[in-house]
């Protein structure tokens, strides 16, 4: 994963705002550059800012591909990013996530996770759109979480690939136990998930989910 066109659009064209703050004199003119940015996309972000000043804008972070540490570091990114953003403009902004991943690492999904959680941000799963294995760890930090109807989201039992890695992963229970209490989600969310072998996925129906409290009403995106 290369993360050229995200620091291209934090630093290059918004430096002066990301990296100064407000510049000086030019403080005037900050809140029409953010609105250009807005019109501005990229493969990893988008940021909306509607004209009405009392209302938030919305930081969406795109969730792609197999998850590793390089979408941990575009996430902490995007949370300086959100910080420097709503300081120079004076205006809350929501950061939201738009999921679409078969998963990946586990550790690297658990920090994002706490990330999210710590930030407050919303995940989505679109229609057609898959959240499944360790990206069920991204969905659980979520503190509004939404599948759209068609969406799918698997589970199965965490897998290291390493040899020796099923005795790792049972010596892991409590660890993700404990992280599914920071997170708000009921134990059994994990031991459905230990109890489904890792070479296959378990698709979730919409009355698990439900059941789960994992995920919200679905909301039209």
């Amino acid at each position: 994963m290369h993360l050229t066109k995200p620091r291209r659009l934090l630093v290059g064209s918004l430096g002066c705002v990301l990296l100064a703050g407000v510049c000086g004199a030019r403080a005037v003119s900050v809140e029409r550059t953010w609105r250009a940015s807005a019109m501005r996309t990229s493969r990893w972000f988008k940021f909306d800012c509607g004209k009405e000043q009392a209302s938030p804008c919305v930081l969406t972070v795109r969730l792609r591909g197999p998850i590793d540490r390089s979408h941990l570091r575009l996430f902490e990114e995007a949370v300086r990013w959100r910080h420097g953003a709503q300081r120079a403009l004076g205006r809350r902004i929501e950061l939201h996530v738009d999921a679409n991943t078969r998963g990946g690492e586990i550790f690297a999904a658990m920090e994002i996770g706490r990330l999210l959680h710590r930030e407050s941000a919303t995940l989505h799963v679109s229609r057609s759109a898959e959240c499944s294995s360790a990206c069920v760890f991204v969905l659980m930090g979520a503190t509004a979480r939404s599948v759209a109807p068609g969406a799918r989201v698997g589970i199965h039992r965490p897998s290291l690939g390493t040899a020796g890695s099923e005795t790792l992963v049972e010596s892991m229970g409590q660890q993700i136990v404990r992280y599914a209490e920071e997170m708000n989600v009921p134990r059994r969310i994990v031991d459905d998930m230990m109890a489904t072998p890792n070479h296959r996925l378990r698709y979730l129906t919409p009355a698990e989910l439900s059941g789960w409290v994992v995920v919200s009403a679905d909301q039209p995106r």
